[in-house]
Parts: C-alpha cells; sequence; structure tokens
C-alpha cells in the first residue's frame, strides 16, 4: 500500500513540474523590450490564421504568414522578408533588424496574448517601411 501512495505522488509531482515546462505557442502582441534606437518594434500573431503584422511605432511595416517548424521554431515569411523565431520558454524571442541596430538582437516581449492592431491614421508609414527592407534575419 505504501509504494502505491509513494507512486502516485511521484506521478503527480512529474506531471505537475513537467507541465509547468511546456513550449508556449507564439501568439498574441510583442514588444521590443526598450528602444531600439528611439523606436518601438512590434509584432502582432494572429494564430489561428497564421498571419503575422510587423510594426515600428504603430505604423504597420509588413504582414504575412507563418509556421511552426518544429516546436518552438517559426518560420515567418512575407513578400518584403523571411526569417525565423526562436521562442523560449518564457514567450519571449529576438530578432534583427539591421537598419535599426547594426545587427544586434532585439529581445521581444510578449506583452499580451490577445493580438493588437493599429489604425492606419500615418502618413509617413513609408519611411518606416524603408527601415525593414531586406534587413531581417
Amino acid at each position: 500500500m505504501r509504494n502505491i501512495i509513494i507512486t502516485t505522488l511521484l506521478s503527480m509531482v512529474i506531471l505537475v513540474l513537467t507541465g509547468c515546462n511546456t513550449q508556449p505557442k507564439l501568439k498574441g502582441f510583442y514588444q521590443s523590450e526598450t528602444h531600439v534606437n528611439g523606436y518601438h518594434i512590434q509584432i502582432t500573431i494572429h494564430h489561428n490564421d497564421n498571419v503575422f503584422v510587423e510594426y515600428i511605432d504603430n505604423r504597420e511595416v509588413d504582414r504575412g504568414t507563418f509556421e511552426e517548424i518544429e516546436t518552438g521554431k517559426y518560420l515567418m515569411t512575407s513578400d518584403h522578408q523571411e526569417f525565423t523565431i526562436d521562442l523560449t520558454k518564457d514567450n519571449t524571442f529576438y530578432m534583427t533588424i539591421k537598419k535599426l541596430n547594426d545587427g544586434n538582437p532585439i529581445k521581444m516581449i510578449n506583452l499580451d496574448d490577445v493580438p493588437v492592431t493599429f489604425p492606419p491614421q500615418f502618413d509617413d508609414v513609408e519611411e518606416y517601411k524603408e527601415l525593414i527592407a531586406v534587413s531581417i534575419s
């Protein structure tokens, strides 16, 4: 009887510990941890549609689709670029925009599981799109 209790308790501990270490899914709203040369980088992930929208200072600069190519690793594809995201267990990832940070990684943190969109009310969007032109890896 004692062995059954010990086995049950150990099984429960293992289940709890493995449940706490699950890989998060890429979804919601991510933003750069800090300013990047005066800019905020943002990515909205529409998980159910496999669509992402990239913003710089709330201005849409790119949109495309994504697919999970292995657990926690996503291939992001648009008309302007193709890059991969390696999502960490703490639901962050790093990306590079060479025109903004000289090739240094930008830490992106998940602010919410709900995607955020911004209204297209800016007249300088083309200037922001130039920042990502063939520069993300």
